[in-house]
C-alpha cells in the first residue's frame, strides 16, 4: 500500500491532539514532519484573524504543489468562510470541535479516489472543440442575447454535444442574470489567481452546469479582477476548454482591446452581431477592416449576423447593408421586443419563453449550422433561402 503523507498546520491544541490519533489511526496514513517536504494532504486551521492571508497561504500550498490537497478545519463557520474555502479548492471542511468519524470517513475517501484516478483506465482522446466568437458592433445590438441562446441550443440534446459559454464583456457581463445564475459561485478571474492549478478536474468543479446542459464560466464581479486577468491567461484557459468541449461560445461585448484581440486570434468563428443601421453598420466595416490590418482572422472565419430585423422597417435592407460593408450577412435574427425582454427579466432562454417561435428557430438555425455536417459548408442563409427567406 502506497502511503499518503500528511501535514498538520492546526493550533488547536485538541484539534492535533485528535487528528494526531486519527492520522496514524488509519490504514494508509503517515504524518509529515518534515517542514520543507511536500505532502499529500494538509490540515490547515483557519482562525478568526487574518482570514485573507491565511487562504492566500492555503491557495498558495496548492499552487506550488506543496500540498496536494487541503482540509480544512475552523471554530468559524460563516458562510463567507464555506464559500472562500471552496474559493480555494479545500476538498473537506471541519467545524470545530472535530467529529472523529467525519474525519476518518474523509481521509477513507481522499483515499479511494486518489486510488481510483491512479487506476484509472487511458483517457479518451481530448476534443478538437470549436470556439465561436460572438462580438458586438456597438453596445445594445443583442450579443449576450445571441451568444446565450446560441450556446444553450449547441447543448441541447438535438446536437448531441456538449457545449460551453463564457463571459468576456470585461465591464457589464450579464449572462448570470440572462440564465437566472443566482451568484455563481466562480468566475473566470479565480481560475486567473489559481492558473498554475489549472487542469480539467479544476475547471470543472468553477463551472456552473445550466438544466439546458450548458456549462458557464460568468465574468468577475469587479474591473479590477479583469484588469489583473491578462490575455496570455484567457488563451490557455480556452485551449484547455476547446479539448473538453465541442462548442466554446464567448460573449465577447463590444471590446476591441488586448484581450479581444488575443480572442480573435485563438477563436475558429468570429460572428459579429449588429443591427441594420447606419452607425452599427459603419462599426462592422471598421471591424472588418481592423481584422484585415490585424491579419486575423481569417474573412472565411468571420460571419456577420443582423439582430431585430422586421421584413417591414423604414430602415437599412439587407442588400443595402452588404454593399455598405461589402460582405454577405451570414444569418438574420427577427425582432421580438416583446419575448426577448421577458426571457431575460425571467432569466431564462428564448426556448422556455417562447418555443416554436420565428426568434427560436431562427437561433436554434444559427447552431444548426456549427453541427459538425453543416460546419465545413458555412453559406450564407440567403443563397440557401433565397432573398425573402432571411425574413422567415
Amino acid at each position: 500500500m502506497i502511503m499518503q503523507t500528511v501535514k498538520l498546520s492546526v493550533k488547536n491544541g485538541a484539534a492535533r491532539a485528535e487528528l494526531e490519533r486519527l492520522i496514524p489511526g488509519t490504514p494508509g496514513y503517515v504524518i509529515e514532519t518534515d517542514d520543507n517536504a511536500p505532502c499529500d494532504l494538509l490540515f490547515f486551521e483557519i482562525t478568526d484573524v487574518n482570514v485573507e492571508k491565511q487562504f492566500d497561504f492555503a491557495r498558495q500550498a496548492l499552487s506550488s504543489r506543496m500540498a496536494g490537497q487541503i482540509f480544512l478545519v475552523s471554530k468559524v463557520t460563516d458562510p463567507a468562510i464555506l464559500i472562500q474555502a471552496l474559493k480555494v479548492g479545500a476538498k473537506e471542511f471541519f467545524a470545530l470541535p472535530l467529529k472523529g468519524e467525519e474525519v476518518t470517513n474523509a481521509l477513507l475517501a481522499f483515499q479511494a479516489a486518489k486510488a481510483s484516478v491512479e487506476n484509472r483506465p487511458a483517457a479518451e482522446p481530448a476534443k478538437e472543440g470549436t470556439i465561436i466568437y460572438v462580438l458586438g458592433s456597438k453596445g445594445g445590438v443583442g450579443t449576450t442575447t445571441i451568444a446565450v441562446n446560441l450556446a444553450v441550443n449547441l447543448a441541447g440534446a438535438d446536437s448531441g454535444k456538449t457545449a460551453s459559454l463564457i463571459d468576456m464583456n470585461l465591464l457589464f457581463g450579464e449572462i448570470p442574470i440572462f440564465l437566472g445564475v443566482k451568484s455563481p459561485l466562480f468566475d473566470w478571474a479565480e481560475i486567473a489567481r489559481n492558473v498554475s492549478r489549472l487542469d480539467r478536474t479544476f475547471l470543472m468543479g468553477t463551472l456552473h452546469k445550466h438544466p439546458s446542459g450548458l456549462y458557464v464560466l460568468p465574468s468577475p464581479a469587479s474591473i479590477f479582477e479583469t484588469i489583473s486577468s491578462g490575455p496570455d491567461i484567457i488563451t490557455k484557459l480556452l485551449r484547455l476548454m476547446k479539448t473538453m468541449f465541442d462548442y466554446v461560445v464567448i460573449d465577447g461585448g463590444e471590446d476591441m482591446g488586448d484581450m479581444s484581440k488575443a480572442l480573435l486570434a485563438i477563436s475558429d468563428m468570429v460572428l459579429v452581431v449588429t443591427l441594420l443601421n447606419l452607425p452599427c453598420l459603419i462599426n462592422v466595416k471598421r471591424l472588418l477592416d481592423t481584422f484585415e490590418r490585424l491579419g486575423y482572422p481569417n474573412d472565411q472565419k468571420v460571419s456577420i449576423v443582423a439582430n431585430r430585423v422586421h421584413r417591414k422597417s423604414g430602415g437599412v435592407s439587407i442588400d443595402e447593408a452588404e454593399k455598405a460593408i461589402k460582405k454577405p450577412v451570414f444569418w438574420t435574427v427577427p425582432n421580438d421586443y416583446t419575448n426577448t425582454m421577458e426571457a431575460i427579466n425571467m432569466g431564462k432562454t428564448l426556448h422556455e419563453i417562447a418555443p416554436g417561435s420565428a426568434i427560436d428557430k431562427k437561433i436554434s438555425g444559427l447552431a444548426r449550422t456549427f453541427y459538425a455536417e453543416h460546419f465545413t459548408e458555412h453559406s450564407t442563409e440567403r443563397k440557401k433561402k433565397g432573398i425573402f427567406g432571411v425574413f422567415s
